[in-house]
């Protein structure tokens, strides 16, 4: 009887000090410094996720490797294998209803090429801080509903406008506005999604930032191709 006793306040003690771990359900097989950032509605799966990185309600990141200070919103899909963001100094900020492929490589610093070497000599050869030989031209921006296609760079200080569609392969190093399709290296202009008229009308009702349920209401707008007389039929 004793020992029965023992034995059931050393098991007392054990389940007191020892509590569960907790099990994060939409977070799958992925290293997450930060695992409060991500909403619970979001999914992270085979990624790894290091420093202050947060990710909006049902996102999806698959197979990327995100570093530094940086924002996904809500509804927003990002595809690896190879699709790595770095942020040193600014943050890297992604809208809503925004889709990234495979391959992307968002860069917020770079090489300083007006230094005697291009080498991280100041970190690695003289012991200063990680990024002292960094520079950066600040955060980097994208829009909401941009479609970045794969194998596409985004570097420092690059703005890009709602709408927007990057094509594949393309090395964007400067802002790309609003409702542009852009390609090449460097990344130009080649032409725009609709009319401006359009594009007004668009960034003015800013559907990205309605409510699930007004998205739902107006299932049509979704379905049809855009124009002036369907975006004066919004309920």
């Amino acid at each position: 009887m004793k020992l029965i006793k023992s034995l059931y306040r050393k098991l007392k003690k054990t389940l007191i000090s020892e509590p569960k771990k907790k099990v994060v359900k939409n977070i799958i097989e992925s290293k997450v410094q930060c695992s409060e950032l991500i909403d619970v509605s979001a999914q992270v799966q085979f990624s790894e996720l290091r420093g202050k990185v947060k990710v909006g309600a049902r996102s999806l990141i698959n197979k990327v490797l995100f570093d530094g200070n940086i924002i996904i919103g809500s509804n927003t899909t990002v595809n690896g294998p190879n699709t790595e963001f770095y942020s040193l100094d600014f943050p890297i900020k992604i809208g809503n209803f925004c889709s990234i492929a495979r391959g992307t490589n968002i860069q917020e610093h770079n090489h300083d090429i007006n230094c005697i070497t291009t080498y991280f000599i100041k970190y690695r050869i003289f012991n200063d801080k990680y990024g002292a030989d960094a520079v950066s031209k600040g955060a980097i921006e994208i829009g909401n509903d941009v479609w970045i296609g794969t194998g596409s760079t985004i570097l420092t200080g690059v703005k890009i406008g709602d709408g927007a569609v990057i094509a594949a392969n393309a090395v964007v190093t400067n802002d790309i506005p609003p409702y542009a399709i852009a390609g090449g290296t460097p990344a130009k202009v080649l032409k725009y999604r609709f009319s401006p008229e359009i594009i007004n009308k668009l960034l003015e009702i800013k559907w990205w930032d309605w409510e699930i349920e007004k998205i739902k209401k107006n299932k049509d707008l979704f379905y049809d191709k855009v124009s002036l007389e369907s975006l004066k039929k919004i309920n």
